[in-house]
């Protein structure tokens, strides 16, 4: 089977890069990283007084810090490429000045291809494991399989481009994973490294890796356990210690500390809890629709890729000396890491916040037990019919995977309207270079696609704003000329009782409105069923002509019937000032006065001490209550 390893890798990063091009923007879990690899390429890394100025994690760091580190490798790479675009004359070509969209496409491409190439490392150590390859007329089964199965999945290649912490550190596992594959323990010094540098629960991962081989299996030592642990550790508190604290202007580990905040304190659970086996009865069913990789590690278990009769050997010199046996290094490797997987599951659970992006990382050791499991299966083919029919139904639900993470991705496009709406801006303002723009994003806008990629960087008189707090955003507003917000003026009544700033509709007109994803609707499959009832060639004829175009590389009709079927609700409005709120200018300095004349209580040792939050709550109160009475 090696000969269509290579149309697969083909396939594989072709499926990334799908996911990739229809929905270019990032969302709020991916902003950290995005912005500061964009922060690193653009601005560059020295000096640090450099980073102070221009960085956007300085402005808006998060609830807690993270690391630069992988940030820096990406960005480090994609400024590589796009010298070497600039070195043959492509630069202008494929990075245009006005939009940095392309730059932000290949730094996700660089993340992706990472990814990738991981999965593909671990195709080859699979087939580099696997014994029965010496007698066997199909060699590389295993791996084969274990391609289609990960091509059949929709989350892990959707977000494998994308710069969640997460799928950052993936690439790393990967190569911990595939390097545990063959028997080689020092992919434990590399779960260390990525765990302590980008995510906990991976050093985590490890720690039961290590325990699982040792005492579970027997097939390690723990004591070089412990060794190749500590090393990764070492190594890697050095590296994040080191790089962070030079971009963040202070020394500090971001895991250690987020590892404080999220767990020690407990902040994690402001953003929601869930059951202690939500993982179980839910986000690992998430992971694999249909869940037919579910289903095969049951088999796959049961076979050990590295214990297939080849593995051991007798040799006897004389007959009064001992049998030695010869195992392979290898051996259990397979259900090391598929058990490890299970307890590192259960671990997760004690968290009481849960997501399934935190547990990605059994993805690949889950597909590639269920590969093993297939590839046992197929090999009994031609044996019984039973075993016939049984192929064959993984092998539909394997297409129906494939098709189903197609048409998932096609879906997730709409969920980017913040991306869409900044585009759009772009567009509009680039017919007036010689006016100068100030363009307000709110916070849902930023939450959902926008990012500094998607900024004009060539013009300096646009100046873009995502100014949150509501005092500061009203010392603007009449200087913002375009507004993108999730605010609808025709619902103006609605918003007085709810939103943090009153706007005026007769000072704003409408440019344009951004959808976002809402549902799935099968009205348009329900008429399709009718009109077939009428005319018995609908259906056939519909097939005949999405098989044509799909020969011919266009997809426009199948693409047409899944838009139909997909429902879009207005989520953010892009306005354009028409004229200035009238009397702001007083209300601001009335607020100015008062925040004046707290600060001077606050200075007064005799009265009791005003807390600075408190106050800029009492303000934002008093600016609601102001605003209401000045546009009554």
């Amino acid at each position: 089977m090696y000969k269509y390893n290579k149309l697969l890798d083909i396939i594989l990063l072709a499926i990334i890069v799908y996911h990739l091009l229809i929905s270019p923007y990032s969302k709020v879990e991916e902003s950290f990283n995005i912005q500061a690899i964009h922060d690193i390429i653009n601005y560059g890394v020295f000096p640090q007084e450099n980073i102070s100025y221009n960085y956007d994690h300085n402005n808006f760091p998060g609830s807690v810090p993270r690391t630069f580190v992988g940030s820096l490798a990406i960005a480090g790479i994609a400024k590589v490429i796009q010298s070497f675009t600039s070195l043959i004359g492509l630069d202008n070509v494929i990075f245009k000045d006005q939009s940095q969209l392309n730059l932000q496409i290949l730094v996700r491409c660089v993340l992706g291809f990472a990814n990738g190439f991981a999965f593909m490392k671990i195709r080859d150590s699979i087939n580099q494991l696997t014994l029965r390859d010496r007698i066997s007329k199909r060699r590389g089964l295993i791996g084969f399989w274990f391609m289609i199965l990960l091509i059949s999945q929709f989350h892990i290649l959707y977000y494998s481009s994308r710069t969640l912490p997460n799928f950052i550190a993936l690439p790393l596992v990967s190569h911990a994973i595939s390097k545990i594959i063959v028997g080689d323990m020092s992919g434990l010094t590399w779960l260390a490294f990525t765990g302590v540098v980008f995510r906990l629960e991976i050093g985590l991962f490890g720690v039961i890796i290590a325990l699982v081989s040792s005492f579970v299996f027997g097939q390690s030592n723990i004591s070089l356990n412990l060794i190749m642990l500590c090393v990764g550790t070492v190594v890697g508190l050095i590296t994040t210690l080191t790089i962070d604290s030079y971009f963040w202007g202070y020394w500090l580990v971001p895991e250690l500390v987020s590892f404080k905040f999220n767990i020690i304190s407990g902040k994690s659970a402001e953003w929601g809890t869930e059951p202690w086996a939500a993982y179980f009865n839910k986000y690992i069913w998430q992971l694999f629709r249909p869940p037919i990789v579910l289903i095969l590690t049951l088999p796959g278990i049961m076979h050990d890729p590295a214990d297939d009769k080849i593995s051991t050997a007798s040799i006897n010199k004389t007959p009064n000396e001992k049998k030695i046996e010869v195992t392979h290094p290898a051996k259990n490797s397979l259900r090391i890491l598929f058990v490890s997987s299970l307890l590192f599951v259960v671990a997760m659970s004690f968290q009481p916040h849960k997501e399934w992006r935190f547990i990605i990382y059994i993805a690949p050791v889950l597909t590639l037990q269920a590969a093993n499991g297939f590839a046992n299966i197929s090999i009994r083919w031609s044996t019984s019919v039973f075993n016939k029919l049984l192929v064959l139904i993984c092998l539909a639900f394997m297409l129906i995977g494939i098709l189903l993470s197609v048409v998932m991705g096609y879906i997730s496009s709409f969920n980017y309207p913040g991306g869409d709406a900044l585009l759009f801006v772009n567009n509009y303002i680039s017919n007036n270079h010689d006016k100068e723009f100030l363009i307000h994003m709110d916070v849902a806008s930023c939450m959902s696609g926008i990012n500094r990629f998607g900024e004009i960087h060539n013009n300096s008189a646009i100046t873009y704003d995502k100014t949150e707090d509501e005092f500061d955003l009203l010392t603007i507003w009449n200087d913002i000329d375009i507004l993108i917000t999730e605010v609808n003026l025709n619902e103006i009544d609605a918003l007085h009782a709810s939103s943090k700033l009153t706007y005026n509709p007769n000072n704003w007109k409408i440019i344009h409105s951004s959808d976002k994803y809402k549902g799935i609707s099968v009205i348009p499959i329900i008429q399709l069923i009718k009109e077939q009832r009428i005319n018995s060639y609908t259906i056939p004829a519909l097939l005949t002509q999405i098989a044509d175009e799909f020969i011919h590389i266009k997809f426009s009709t199948i693409r047409n019937l899944i838009q139909s079927m997909v429902i879009r609700s207005n989520y953010l409005y892009v306005y354009e000032r028409v004229s200035p709120d009238e009397g702001l200018d007083e209300l601001i300095e009335e607020l100015k006065d008062q925040v004046s004349y707290k600060s001077k209580e606050s200075d007064n040792p005799d009265l009791k001490e005003v807390d600075l939050h408190d106050l800029r709550e009492d303000v934002n109160d008093e600016i609601n209550i102001l605003e209401e009475e000045f546009t009554s």
